[in-house]
């Protein structure tokens, strides 16, 4: 992942483009060795390239990525899609599921980033926090959820739970995630076709004004999503 840091001087402000953040919380711990770990990578590869490609979102997303295994890791503060590495590092699975650590980071990180574009006077979309695991967090964790849920439940942020596989833990992903926006599981590993619907989401979104954004309509979630598991 490119780990460099992006400050207020960094930010470019002849970019007339609103700023859409968005934050990826994947799980990296033991349980996702192997194919789950290999499609993810692949999967988030292609999202930096097809959204880097698309001239609205290009100016506008920004993305960070959290990683959670037994410790959590920045792997990638916010960055502009543009300036992201088309092949970064790939992440790599090993230890736990640190969950409520990992939201406590994101949290802090969205809120430094948007007071960051109200210094300088950046309007930007509403967040987009994708979460995805393949078990249940082992750390102390509801009280960062409630923070987080309590976010998308006022319609502060767009708030996306992703099973994958059979043992993930759907009961608690239930009160992780807003009443409004149960989880959903990944069909089969179809990585690369969720974050092909969120590139096409995110694409959507920069090409509205801000005001705008929720008239926004997104594409039906059947092609990567076991409908039958909602």
């Amino acid at each position: 992942m490119n780990n460099r840091r992006y400050d207020d001087v960094s930010l470019d402000m002849m970019n007339p483009a609103p700023r859409c953040p968005v934050v990826m919380l994947l799980d990296t711990s033991g349980s996702m060795g192997g194919a789950p770990i290999n499609e993810l990578n692949a999967g988030l590869r292609q999202f930096i390239r097809e959204t880097a490609d698309d001239e609205a979102a290009d100016m506008s997303v920004e993305l960070e990525v959290i990683t959670f295994d037994s410790k959590v890791n920045v792997a990638m503060p916010f960055t502009p899609i543009a300036d992201v590495e088309r092949t970064p590092a790939p992440l790599i699975a090993s230890g736990q599921t640190h969950m409520g650590e990992a939201l406590k980071v994101a949290k802090r990180d969205l809120q430094q980033r948007r007071e960051l574009y109200r210094k300088n006077g950046i309007s930007s979309y509403r967040p987009w926090v994708i979460l995805m695991t393949d078990g249940g967090p082992n750390d102390d964790w509801e009280v960062a959820a409630r923070e987080m849920r309590e976010l998308g439940e006022k319609g502060k942020i767009q708030y996306i739970g992703i099973e994958i596989g059979n043992a993930a833990d759907h009961n608690t992903m239930c009160r992780i995630l807003p009443a409004n926006s149960s989880p959903v599981r990944l069909q089969y590993l179809n990585f690369k076709i969720f974050f092909r619907w969120l590139t096409d989401s995110l694409r959507s979104v920069s090409s509205s004004a801000v005001s705008d954004q929720d008239k926004v309509w997104f594409g039906s979630i059947r092609s990567w999503a076991d409908l039958n598991n909602l």
